[in-house]
């Protein structure tokens, strides 16, 4: 499995990908918008073997005030792809100089068992509110 840098011209296996991994999801993530922001944020990543394109994570830092945090917002990867997608996302963002990271996952997935398996830990829980004209949509924190 090689993990690299994503840019916009994955989209369209990105894209593939996200529809075959999350079908039910009404908003995929894998947008042309998203991807030139994300590939610019240096926490992205896109996993391919020789069959093509495994997964993907899209993360960014965040400035907590006295530290940064890097957050992923989407990772959507077949299950050999996790693991090294993690890696890819821990190193990253130890070179940055950030070393915490968030990783939204529901108990029970396999994201949250890769996690767990590359010494993620359960956090608080994380409230969410929509405002305004974005009240009745889904957001990118469910």
């Amino acid at each position: 499995m090689q993990v690299r840098p994503l840019s916009e011209a994955d989209q369209p296996a990105l894209e593939r990908l996200e529809q075959d991994l999350r079908p039910d999801d009404d908003k995929p993530r894998a947008n042309a918008a998203a991807l030139r922001f994300f590939a610019r944020s240096g926490h992205s990543f896109v996993a391919e073997d020789e069959h093509g394109v495994q997964g993907f994570v899209l993360a960014q830092p965040l400035w907590q005030g006295d530290r940064a945090t890097v957050l992923v917002t989407r990772l959507v990867a077949r299950a050999p792809a996790l693991g090294p997608l993690l890696k890819a996302l821990e190193k990253s963002a130890y070179d940055a100089a950030a070393y915490e990271l968030a990783l939204p996952a529901a108990e029970g997935t396999p994201l949250a068992r890769a996690a767990l398996d590359a010494g993620y830990y359960p956090g608080p829980r994380l409230f969410a509110k929509r405002l305004g004209s974005a009240s009745g949509r889904r957001g990118v924190l469910e």
